[in-house]
């Protein structure tokens, strides 16, 4: 039984068996425990009126002389069988007028209700079924209460209720339980046709259940998973594409250049070896920021974490760039003061994240245009309470700007604001992804804010290094 619903239905089934039949039991013991208790009651009450009656039969006639035909008018008023012993055991009346003058005890007749007369025991009577009204038609003491007809018919009338009951009960408990088989089988078998859709490759599929219980809860994971399966297998696609891309020109550079080469149509000069070079050298960045991107995303990136001067490092690279934003007339500003608390970074890889952004901004900045570099204190909690004491690094540009719909998007791997922009001008679309996936390798983090028009502003912040106690 490998289905999920006949296994429910089932269960459902078996347990409303159990619960009902066993109610059915409890209910019958239930009714004939009461039933039994309340016939005691009853007799008693019965036999104890009887006494009192024989009492002032007792006292009127001084004696027992006409106890008999008393004991069967009482026995026939109230449906039982009197038996009346004197003070000394001997049987003086009874209505079914077979045990006169034999005693009592040899009877086996205990218990009898005394029959009181001025506080002095004069008697005592027995209240028994008639005779042939108990099992198998043998008499019956008080005792043993046994069945009589009307209790027959009463627990006749009992069973078939309760019958009823179960049926009814049982009838209700299979439909409830259907309807629960079918709200729980249903949710399950869909995420089990999704999760088919999936794993062939239909990463589009989303479950249609709509319920608030742990399985509409897992339902809505399924779609989240599925929807991040599917963003993963497009990104995947596109950097396939973007990685293929990127390749292609380069080496079909390197490959119509060689073949004019050996074909006779260029000669193997300095300008066509230079243009040569210059395609291995963009290769040769392409694939080391692949790889750096590749290990930075899969927390594999190594870093030599030291406490550092950031504005010594500021400076060092802004030196190292001053004669490229010269040739393109372009200012470069550096506003770090001394004094800013050391940070833990990896020198090689933050010098990697600084020239990354101002290269970036040279690269979008027009002539006579401005690249400021900044860095300032940022005290921890001033920005909210989950921010960390860090430094925070700033390169900002007097270029065109990136428009809203952009900023979401802009470090993604191979994203171009403008993708009809050349390689020339854009770059391949990888220095910042990884510059964002270094800085947060740091445990920090790096966003923009642009006006289209005024420039870009690009942040980077770092956490400060723990100085350790003494």
């Amino acid at each position: 039984m490998r289905s999920i619903t006949l296994r429910l239905g089932a269960a459902f089934l078996l347990l409303a068996v159990l619960c009902v039949g066993l109610m059915g039991y409890l209910t019958n013991l239930s009714v004939d425990r009461d039933f039994r208790e309340y016939v005691e009651r009853l007799v008693a009450l019965y036999t104890q009126q009887a006494a009192d009656d024989l009492g002032r039969l007792y006292v009127r006639d001084e004696g027992w002389e006409d106890v008999q035909g008393e004991v069967s008018d009482l026995a026939k008023l109230r449906v039982r069988r009197l038996v009346v012993a004197d003070s000394s055991g001997v049987i003086v009346g009874d209505s079914g007028g077979l045990w006169l003058g034999e005693s009592a005890e040899e009877l086996g007749l205990h218990g009898g209700t005394p029959i009181m007369v001025s506080d002095q025991e004069m008697g005592a009577v027995y209240s028994l079924l008639p005779p042939g009204a108990g099992a198998g038609g043998d008499l019956e003491i008080p005792g043993f209460l046994g069945t009589d007809a009307a209790g027959e018919d009463f627990f006749a009338d009992v069973a078939d209720s309760v019958r009823v009951a179960v049926l009814v009960v049982t009838a209700a408990a299979l439909v409830t339980g259907a309807v629960l088989v079918v709200q729980i089988a249903r949710p399950i078998q869909s995420l089990i046709k999704g999760a088919r859709h999936v794993a062939a490759g239909d990463l589009s599929y989303r479950t249609a259940v709509k319920t608030k219980s742990e399985l509409g809860d897992l339902a809505e994971s399924f779609n989240v998973m599925a929807s991040s399966l599917e963003r993963a297998e497009q990104s995947r696609r596109r950097l396939n594409a973007d990685i293929a891309h990127e390749l292609r020109t380069p080496v079909t550079i390197i490959e119509g250049t060689v073949d004019g080469i050996l074909d006779g149509v260029f000669d193997a000069d300095r300008e066509h070896l230079a243009s040569i070079k210059e395609q291995t050298a963009l290769l040769t960045r392409l694939t080391h920021d692949l790889r750096d991107l590749s290990l930075a995303e899969s927390g594999q990136l190594t870093l030599d974490l030291a406490p550092s001067d950031i504005t010594d490092l500021l400076r060092r690279k802004l030196s190292q760039v001053e004669v490229r934003a010269r040739e393109k007339d372009i200012s470069l500003e550096l506003n770090a003061p001394d004094g800013l608390p050391h940070v833990a970074i990896d020198s090689m890889r933050i010098e990697q994240v600084v020239a990354n952004l101002v290269d970036n901004a040279i690269r979008h900045t027009s002539a006579g245009g401005t690249v400021r570099v900044s860095a300032e204190e940022a005290p921890g909690g001033a920005g909210g309470p989950d921010q960390q004491h860090s430094v925070v690094l700033s390169v900002s540009d007097t270029g065109k700007g990136i428009a809203a719909e952009h900023l979401p998007h802009i470090f993604d791997r191979f994203y171009r604001v403008d993708a009809s922009r050349s390689k020339d001008e854009g770059g391949a679309g990888l220095g910042l992804a990884i510059v964002k996936q270094i800085v947060v390798a740091h445990g920090g983090r790096a966003w923009a804010e642009s006006e289209p028009g005024t420039g870009s502003t690009f942040f980077v912040s770092l956490p400060v290094a723990v100085t350790p106690t003494a």
